[in-house]
Parts: structure tokens; sequence; C-alpha cells
């Protein structure tokens, strides 16, 4: 076709108004992970995952594990380039190094040791194949590997020139190994001779494939070809079937590809990610065409390795300056940037509609702030632009798709030309002026339709924000608008702008502005205010930016500072604000999808919320969005199932699908247990075992899903501790301290941003020893020890007692025996030396009274003989030894008397001092009643009252005066006896009134239960 023909066929479909589809690269968002977040080096070689979850990258320095948080460094011994890390089934990681050859890593106990008796220090590419078997390359070959007995086979490439490592591996469909030899060529490996063979490059026997070859890593699909990156020839696509190859120039300045992997884009078609000396892209095998990302990092990087995680669909791509991830759970909003060969940025997409029409489900309609409407299929990535009239200046403000096939586009025209309301027939691919857009287009002083919808009678309603509303009717080509100019003039005055407009079927419609909502119907011709009724003072400002009624009759109102919630009734249901995590006032633009959430936007984010729960997520550029300005800009799909924000020079989208989804639970991860900040290394599915002094730890637990931290929210609970699970948000750390010695079960758990909980835990079992003073044997002996100490002190008291009593004993049988017996001699003699003397003879008084002392001190060495005796301890033996002694006075003198004593006294006992000095104070009392009160009745009771001993002496004698002072000490003696009894006497006496004497002293112990009387003569 000539030039002058293309040009002809450019004009033509340019008169049509639509410019040729384009296709465009899906606009991934990456994440970037280097030193700044613990990468030992920058350089990253190689990357995997092990069987329970935890990444691994082989760095220029050493081997690292990555939990999604943190990175762990393995130094030792040095290994420095690790070009390649692999995981066997049992968990053991497998690594090439520069220095120490293989080296095996043990994930239980992490530690690293080298594989001894290695060939060459200098190995690469480790790679394990299905077998088992493990597989790595040095300087001068390839090697195989018995990762059971360590034992190494090797197989010899010819020398080159090429003096570094020589190959590395692939394992395709056919479960057949490929060594990609660097320069040697592509060799095949064949079992039943155990041989590599060359069938492609400068070791090829056939001549006819027999080529220089520059080669780097393959990558082996599932219909049996390996797609080999190279160092000169672009990407090669090898039939390992059939030998056939074919070339693709990668469109680079230099036509290399260092690493291949497969992956889908956004809407799951097959990519393969691609990796140079400059940047990554992906190649779309159906298109056979390279697309290369700019921007991920601010200067070029070299790709090294590409590893798709295939559980998640996470790419991990290893560069020269750290890592680059994408995921694309991760970025939970989709996004798309417009094609500048079709339109000129900066633009935003206005408006998103989605096609009507059956057989077109995947085409949307982008309503754009200039240029025209772009017609994007989603299924194929393509777009289209529906250019506006070249004379137009128009930024559109809304589009309804009619039953005709007509598009109606409102926008306004920043050139105050008209039309301000344009038609476009997607049959005819063009547009057309039916009658209705004619009239349509003469409303309003300026043409700015900034609101507009067809209503279910089919009536065109139209907006403007200072001018009011119209109604027009397609049938009589009629303004129907029911309301005056002079009413909607009064509405609209002191500058309140007309804002949103929503009309319902049963005839309900609503009205934001500036200075409220307002409510009215088709057949009414004024406008009712409704905040003032429903609105508290809490939100002072009443102005409306949007309006939404949800498919359950509640009205929802963005405003500036809040969002309410209307019921049907039109009263308030809910009112969210800043406190509910607004980040922003100007709250613009609603949407329903169809699981009735409610969306708006705001100039810092996104928001979701959850009528049922009063809940409210918010979402920014971290998930995906191209921006956090989302205000006025929210669409959703015509099943409502796609949720599209339009944004400068693109747009985002979200399949709220994903929302309900039940939440695949993530492997959850112990990434290390710490006891006292020490981490410690243990096999978490046996039963942990800590020391009494080792009851302070710490886990760190981690969803290995590897989205971004904020995603994910964690919780624990330790059962034996705690009954409520402690949620924790994005924090992955479990901490206790001074538990106390027992068993418990440490439970964990992740969910996601959503509030989904995963149904599976991790369970820990520990057991937290006793020390041994809190052992059961420990107590029973120190409870033996002091029962045996107290009896020791019991028995020695015991013999103290016993030893006391024999002394006592001793004492009083001396007395009785020696001196009673010797006094009584004297008594005796002094008695028959008296018979023998005359009446008169001088010596006789001196022997009367030399008997009457003898008789004396015989009487108190009785009293002294009887109270050292330790049979006389009972309270039973003083009490009948006071009533003989008390009988004997009482009869001889001829008193009537009265002595009452306790009736239960075999348990009680008094001291030898006691005794003493209890029976002194009756003696003395009785004494000096018989001696001097001339008294006729006495009474002499004994009682217990409160653990306290109470002895009344009392008569109806002559009495006496207390407070005179007495020719003898008798009283003084009385209160002495009482003091050292620790008790009280008391002498109530009056002359002629008889006396009564009372002494009270505490005692140890009594069972008194009564009393018995003894009368005497």
């Amino acid at each position: 076709m000539t030039r002058t023909a293309l040009s002809c066929l450019f004009v033509w479909i340019a008169a049509l108004g639509v410019f040729p589809c384009r296709a465009q690269l899906p606009a991934f968002r990456f994440e970037t992970l280097n030193s700044r977040d613990g990468l030992p080096s920058n350089t990253v070689l190689s990357a995997t995952r092990d069987r329970s979850g935890f990444m691994w990258f082989g760095t220029r320095l050493c081997p690292v594990r990555y939990d999604g948080t943190t990175f762990k460094s393995f130094l030792t011994p040095e290994t420095k380039f690790v070009s390649n890390i692999a995981s066997d089934d049992a968990n053991t990681l497998w690594l090439a190094s520069d220095l120490n050859g293989v080296c095996r890593i043990d994930s239980l106990r992490k530690t690293m040791k080298p594989v001894p008796h290695m060939p060459d220090k200098q190995t690469g590419d480790f790679f394990i194949d299905s077998k088992g078997l493990g597989w790595f390359s040095d300087r001068r070959g390839v090697n195989r590997i018995d990762l059971k007995t360590g034992k190494v086979k090797h197989y010899d490439f010819k020398q080159t020139t090429f003096v570094w490592i020589k190959a590395s591996f692939v394992e395709d469909a056919d479960h057949t190994l490929w060594a990609i030899g660097r320069d040697n060529g592509l060799f095949r490996y064949d079992a039943q001779k155990d041989s590599m063979v060359c069938v492609w490059g400068v070791d090829c026997k056939d001549p006819s494939n027999r080529e220089q070859l520059l080669l780097n890593t393959a990558y082996a699909d599932r219909d049996g070809f390996l797609w080999i990156g190279s160092y000169d020839h672009g990407l090669i696509q090898y039939n390992t079937r059939t030998g056939t190859r074919q070339m693709f120039a990668t469109g680079q300045r230099k036509n290399e590809v260092r690493c291949v992997e497969e992956g889908t884009d956004e809407f799951g078609n097959r990519v393969l990610w691609i990796g140079n000396e400059q940047t990554v892209g992906i190649f779309r095998p159906g298109q056979k065409k390279f697309y290369f990302f700019s921007g991920i990092m601010d200067e070029p990087f070299e790709v090294n390795d590409i590893y798709r995680d295939t559980q998640n669909d996470i790419v991990w791509i290893c560069t020269s300056r750290g890592i680059v991830k994408y995921h694309p759970r991760s970025n939970l909003f989709q996004g798309h940037t417009l094609p500048k060969d079709l339109v000129h940025w900066p633009v935003d997409v206005n408006v998103i509609l989605a096609d009507q029409r059956k057989g077109y489900e995947n085409v949307f309609y982008l309503g754009l702030s200039h240029t025209g409407v772009l017609r994007w299929d989603m299924a194929s990535g393509t777009y289209a632009l529906i250019a506006f009239p070249r004379e137009a200046t128009a930024e559109t403000r809304w589009m309804a798709q009619r039953a005709d096939g007509t598009l109606w586009i409102g926008t306004d025209r920043l050139d105050y030309t008209r039309p301000g309301i344009l038609v476009y027939h997607l049959e005819k691919e063009k547009f057309v002026t039916p009658p209705l857009s004619v009239l349509a287009n003469t409303y309003f002083s300026v043409p700015f339709f900034m609101y507009g919808f067809f209503d279910p009678h089919d009536h065109l309603w139209l907006g403007n924000s200072d001018e009011g509303l119209h109604i027009l009717d397609e049938k009589t080509q009629k303004d129907v608008t029911p309301w005056s100019d002079a009413t909607q003039r009064d509405l609209l005055k002191n500058n309140n702008l007309l804002m949103s407009i929503v009309s319902n079927p049963q005839g309900k419609i609503w009205l934001g502005t500036y200075g409220g909502l307002f409510q009215t119907t088709e057949n009414s011709n004024q406008f009712a205010a409704l905040d003032a009724n429903v609105l508290p003072d809490s939100i002072p400002d009443h102005a409306v930016n949007s309006i939404l009624e949800d498919r359950a009759g509640n009205l929802w109102v963005a405003r500036w500072g809040s969002l309410t919630q209307l019921d049907a009734a039109g009263k308030i249901a809910a009112i969210y604000t800043t406190a509910n995590g607004f980040y922003d006032r100007e709250n613009r633009g609603l949407a329903e999808d169809r699981s009735g959430h409610i969306w708006m936007g705001n100039y810092e984010g996104l928001y979701c919320i959850f009528p049922a729960l009063k809940r409210t997520l918010r979402f920014t550029v971290n998930d995906g969005l191209f921006s956090n300005n989302s205000a006025g800009r929210l669409f959703t799909s015509a099943d409502k199932n796609l949720l599209f924000v339009g944004q400068t020079n693109g747009f985002n989208f979200l399949d709220v699908r994903q929302l309900l989804e039940p939440i695949h639970p993530p492997p959850l991860a112990i990434s290390s247990f710490k006891i006292h900040e020490k981490e410690q290394y243990i096999n978490f599915s046996a039963p942990i075992t800590l020391a009494r002094e080792d009851n302070s730890f710490t886990v760190d637990f981690v969803a290995l899903n590897f989205r971004k931290q904020h995603d994910n929210q964690y919780a624990y609970s330790l059962e034996g501790f705690e009954k409520e699970w402690n949620y924790t948000n994005a924090n992955h750390q479990a901490y206790y301290t001074n538990l106390n010695p027992g068993s418990y079960t440490l439970h964990l758990k992740a969910g996601d941003a959503f509030g989904n909980w995963s149904p599976h835990e991790v369970k820990l079992q520990l057991t937290v020893l006793p020390a041994f003073y809190e052992t059961w044997w420990f107590r029973t002996l120190v409870v033996l020890t002091i029962a045996a100490i107290l009896y020791a002190l019991y028995r020695y008291r015991i013999n103290q007692l016993l030893r006391l009593q024999y002394i006592r004993n001793r004492i009083s049988a001396d007395l009785h025996d020696e001196l009673g017996s010797s006094l009584s001699s004297i008594s005796i003699m002094g008695a028959l030396a008296q018979n023998k003397l005359g009446g008169e003879h001088p010596s006789k008084p001196f022997l009367e009274r030399m008997v009457d002392e003898v008789q004396h001190i015989s009487g108190s060495l009785d009293d002294i003989v009887w109270n050292i005796s330790p049979k006389n301890d009972a309270l039973a033996s003083l009490i009948a030894r006071m009533t003989r002694y008390s009988s004997e006075l009482f009869e001889a003198k001829q008193i009537n008397y009265q002595f009452t004593i306790p009736e239960y006294i075999e348990q009680l006992s008094l001291t030898m001092e006691q005794r003493r000095n209890v029976y002194l104070v009756f003696k003395e009392s009785v004494n000096n009643l018989v001696k001097y009160s001339q008294c006729t009745h006495a009474t002499v009771s004994i009682s217990i009252e409160h653990k306290t001993l109470l002895l009344a002496i009392e008569d109806n004698g002559q009495g006496f005066d207390p407070k005179a002072r007495p020719d003898r000490n008798g009283i003084y003696n009385l209160q002495e006896r009482a003091a050292e009894l620790r008790g009280t006497i008391e002498i109530h006496s009056e002359p002629g009134k008889g006396t009564r004497i009372v002494l009270r002293f505490p005692l140890k112990q009594h069972d008194p239960k009564g009393v018995l009387k003894m009368n005497g003569q």
C-alpha cells in the first residue's frame, strides 16, 4: 500500500471518529527490597521457596532467608556469589557458591555446612531434578550429586576461552534434564548412557546443528518447549521433541535475554517474564512481541534471575539493585495507563460506562477530560479513541447508553460553543444529531451540561450547578420540567449550587446542593429541605457533593466532612466521619457494588463501607491505586462486580468479589523463637520445654503470603494463661514473661485486611518446668523437715517439763522428808520440854514461842511443799486445799459459809506461780475475815468468765474503810500478788456493811459449763 493510500485510510478513520486500537503493557505495580530493608547485598543472583514457605535468596555476599518482613543472613562459612539455591523434599537447602563449593543448610537448626570433597570450590547454578538428584556446574563442566550420600560425578565440557561457570539447568515436561551451556551449546542428559549429549552448539557432533552460541538460562513450559535466554540472539524457543527452534529479537540495543520465567498478565493471559541487562519485561507468545517496563527504579538494573512462586503467582526478580517483587494479590486494584499515542497526557478519566449490548460485556467507554472517549476492550486490553469533533474543546461529565445503540455524552464546552451534548452511534461508529439532542443543546446560558441521565420514562434529565434542571420528553420534543424557573432560582439563590441529582422508579427525587439535601417529586412544584429535621448538631456542614440510593432504599449522602445514611423513612441510620477513618473532608463520589458495599472517594483514599458492620476500610496507592485522589470518579460495571476508579492518565479497577472470597490460608510460620532476646533453634512440631529461668520468650510468626505488611492481621492466645485472643493488627510478635510453671498451648492465626481470619491455626505446646524449690518433692521435703524440727522442739519441751517435774518432785520430797520431819521432831521435843518445866519457870514462855514458831514454819513449809509438787498443778487441787483450809477456820469460829466452784475443772491447770499467788491471796483474805470481821456468814466463790478466773470472798461482818491507812501491809500484799498474776483485785467494804474481795486474772484455757455449790456450817 502506498503512502498516499495510507494517508487516505487514516483520514477516513478519523472522519468516523475512531482511531486505531492500541495494546498496552499491563499496569503492573512493583515493590522493591534492598539493603534499606535488611538485604545484606543489593546484588541478588537467585531465588527459591522452601517447603515451609520461606523465601531464600542467593546474593553476592551470602544466602538469606526472607519471611516477608525480615532477612536472615547465613554468613558462616563464607560463600560469596550464591548463583542458585534449591530446596529438597526434606526441606534442606542446597546452594552453589564461589568460595565453598556446594553447601547445605539445615532449615531446622539454621546451620550451613559445605559438602566435603568438592572437585572445584567455584560452583554455580544448583538444580534438583524430579528424581531427587542434584546438579551443579563449575568451570570445567557439570556435576551430578547424590543428595543422600554426597557422591559427585563430573561431566566434562570442552574447554574454551570462557572461564566462568559452564552451564545452568532445566527439566522439560518429559522429565528430561537439559544443561544450558554458556558457550558450549545446549546439552541433553541421556539417562541410559549417563552422559551429556550436545544437540545444538559448538560441541554438537551434527554439523547442521554446530553453531556458535552464548546462552544464559532457560524455562521449560508444559508444551515441550524450552524458552532460552541468550547473550545476542534474544529469546529462543526450542522444541525438545523435534529440535526445531525459533528466535525472537527483543528490539533492545543489546539483543540479550538473561532469564525467562512463565507467568500471566492481569487477565490471566500467558506471558513470559524476561530479564536483561537494563530492566524487566514480558513477552506475549500469542503476539510474539516484547514489552519492557520502565520506571521501576530510578536507574537501569541488571536482572540475574526471575523466580515465579506458583502457589501465589508472586514474581521475584533478582537484580543488581535488590529484589523487585510483583504480587498480583498484593495490588488489590488492577491498573491501566492510557496509551499516549491515542491521547495526550495529562488526561483525566472522568466517566467509565459499561457497554450494555449483548456480546460487548468486556467493552467499556472512558470519558476523558479532553479529546474524546476511549473504547477499551477488557478481554484483549486494546483501546480505540472516539475523538470528539475536531473543533470541540470539551470535558466529559457524564455518559448514557440508550437501547437504540447511541451513546450520549454530556460535556462542559470549555470554548463556550455548542453542542455540549454529543451523541455517538455505536453501530455506525459516527457522531449523530437526533432531534432530542438538538433540543437539549439549547438549554443553559453556557454549554456546561454537568449532570444528565435517562429516567425509566425515557426522559432526558439535564442539570447545571447554577441554572437548575430540565426534563425533556423525546416524543413531544418538549420540556416537561415540573418546577418553574422561579422555584428553581429560589432553590439556587445565595450560591446554593446544585451538585447531584438522583431519582428512583417510585418518583422520588433528591437534590444535593451546597445548602444541604432537598427532596421533591415529579408532581410537586417545590423542594423540601431535609437536613434541618434529621442532621444532628455534630454535623455543622450540610453541603452535599454526591447522592446514592442503594438497593435497600437507603440514601447515602457524601458531604464535606461526613457520609450520612438515611433509611427509607428519611431518618438518620448512620454517620461516618474522620472518626471512622476518613482522611479528608471533601467526600465525593459514591457507588454500590453487587455485595452491598458502599464505596466513597476523597482526595486521600478510597473507602469501602460495610453497612451491616458499620465498618470502614481505606485503600491507597499501597493497594495498587495510581493516586489516593479518588474523589468523584467511582463507577461500577453493569453486573456491579467490577468497581472502577478514574485516575489521571489511567484508571483502576477491582473485582469486588475478592472481598467476599474465603481466605486462602497462607502458610503461617514461626520465623523466630527467642528466650530473653536470644534466638533459639527449636523443632516447633514437638513440645517445647522451658526451664524456670527461661519463662520469658518472644515468638515471631508471619503469614508467608508475602503481601504488604499492612495487608495481614495477626492474633495470638496462650491457653492456660488467658482466655481471649490478642489482636495485634500488623504486629506479628507474641511476647510473654514470668510465666508460672505449667503446661500451655500457644495459638497463632492470621487474617487479611478485610477481617477474614484463616480457620487454620499454628499451635505450640509449651511446658515451663518449676524451679527445684517449686517441685513437689522439694515441698514435701520442706514439710517433713519442718515437722521434724517441730517434733524435736516438742520432745525437747516435753523432756524439759518432765525434768522440771522431776526436780520439783525431788525438792518437794526433800523438803517434806528432811525439813518436815526435823521440824516435827523439834515441835515434839519443845512440847515435851515445856511439860517438864514448872509453870513459873522463866524459860517456859520461850519454849512456848519456839513451839508456835516451829508450827508456823511447819505450816509454811507444808504450803511450799504442796505448791512445788507437780501433782498439784490442776486447779482442782488448789480448790480442794482452799476448801480444807477455809472449812477448818470457819467451823472453828462457828461461821456459816458457802463455797461455790466450777463444775468442770478437770482440764484446767495453773502454773506454780499462779497457784502460789492465788492461794496466798485466798489465805490472807480468809485469815483477815476470821480474825477481824466478826461475821456470822461467809461466801467463797470461784468462777471462770471469758478466759478469766474470778475469786470472790465475801462476809457480813463489821467491815472497814479501805481508804484508811491500815496498821499492816495486808492490802498492799494483796495488790502485789494480783499484779504478779497480771490481774486485778477489788476490795468493797464499808463500816457495818461487810466486806467483798474480788480477784480477777487471765487463764490460758478453760471450759466452764456450770458451777457446783457446796454448803457447810
